[in-house]
């Protein structure tokens, strides 16, 4: 990283900039030069994801200051978690099928509760009780409702039925998801009053240019790559070395690795008392996981050559189906305290035990 960019960030910016780019490279010719395997590639590779998700965010951050509310919400929509993606999808190129929808699950439940119960827990042990708009909670959670359960018919059908999966339908699914996606962002698009489009003040990213900001951002998404590939192809030795399984990895890890500066994000506008905008990060996120990058993936295994469905264990389908439900409770009154943000991040451990042990 150039001087200049470093100059438009703050103390703790530069040096997370900084200490990503080493633990990148230091990655990099691990593996390259090195030729080190197993778990310590899988530790450093996601060390330097965890940086680069940051990087990401600040560079589409600063995008969508740029270009505009409006822009700005469908670019922080479209990038939020593209970290995730290219993770998912260097394991969908390897076969880990089970890992891939793992943390389709993961993600969903880690911001319904992980992150939503952190925000509202810290936020409200910091402000009191905090009040946000019933009318944007709902209209987000709803989405979610619907979404989760449009991508959730497959394996309801398949537990149900006791039929076995077909690849055609869960394409289709796919299809139909991918045009609510486009259905979603023309709303927001039009209606940003709505759907909280509008930056919150004194959070719209380094003071870069459109240039500096796409460079970073293309440099970042470039490494992402290079360190996925390294990731994704450590995760086997990684499993056998704690005795894990992939269901676990998945729907834990892999989600926290690629989505933890924008759980930051959520945390930290709790606590500056928008927990408007936190809320709507979190579900958001969600939101974007079921319309957008699961959608995607089985598209993108039809062109490698990985045929995914959509048929998840039934652990997955009820925990999903917990995390949607309370959500959507908490959304109802306009109203949080810290005791809420507790009881989440108690189903979230709860939930976090069962799939350790699943298959263990």
């Amino acid at each position: 990283m150039s001087v200049p960019i470093l100059r438009e960030l703050t103390p703790v910016g530069r040096i997370v900039v900084v200490v990503t780019l080493l633990v990148s490279l230091a990655a990099i010719a691990m593996e390259w030069l090195l030729h080190i395997e197993g778990t310590p590639i899988f530790v450093v590779s996601a060390l330097g994801i965890l940086g680069l998700a940051y990087v990401v965010g600040a560079s589409t951050e600063r995008l969508g200051a740029l270009a505009g509310p409006q822009v700005g919400g469908i670019l922080n929509a479209t990038f939020g978690n593209i970290a995730e993606l290219i993770i998912a999808f260097f394991a969908l190129q390897a076969g880990q099928l089970e890992v891939v929808k793992a943390s389709l699950t993961g993600s969903i439940i880690g911001n319904l509760l992980l992150v939503l119960g952190a925000s509202v827990l810290l936020g409200g042990l910091r402000n009191g009780s905090q009040r946000f708009s019933v009318r944007t909670a709902m209209l987000d959670a709803t989405l979610l409702v619907l979404a989760v359960i449009g991508l959730f018919v497959p394996a309801v059908f398949a537990l149900s039925s006791g039929a076995e999966p077909r690849q055609r339908e869960s394409v289709a699914v796919a299809a139909i998801l991918l045009v609510l996606y486009v259905l979603n962002l023309v709303y927001r698009f039009r209606h940003p009053q709505d759907v909280l489009g509008s930056e919150p003040e004194g959070h719209a990213g380094p003071a870069w240019s459109v240039r500096t900001a796409v460079g970073v951002l293309s440099a970042a998404a470039v490494l992402l790559a290079i360190l996925s590939e390294a990731l994704v192809g450590a995760i086997d030795p990684f499993i056998a070395s704690f005795d894990l399984t992939p269901l676990f990895v998945g729907v834990i890890l892999i989600p926290t690795i690629g989505n933890l500066s924008e759980h930051l994000v959520a945390v930290q506008l709790a606590m500056k008392d928008r927990v408007d905008f936190s809320m709507a990060v979190s579900i958001g996120s969600s939101l974007q996981v079921a319309l957008f990058v699961a959608p995607v993936l089985v598209l993108l295994g039809l062109v490698v050559g990985q045929p995914m469905d959509l048929v998840f264990t039934p652990l997955e389908v009820a925990s999903v189906a917990v995390a949607v439900g309370i959500t959507a409770l908490i959304a109802f009154d306009g109203e949080s305290n810290w005791l809420e943000g507790a009881l989440l991040l108690g189903v979230y451990a709860i939930l976090a035990v069962s799939f350790f042990f699943l298959g263990s």
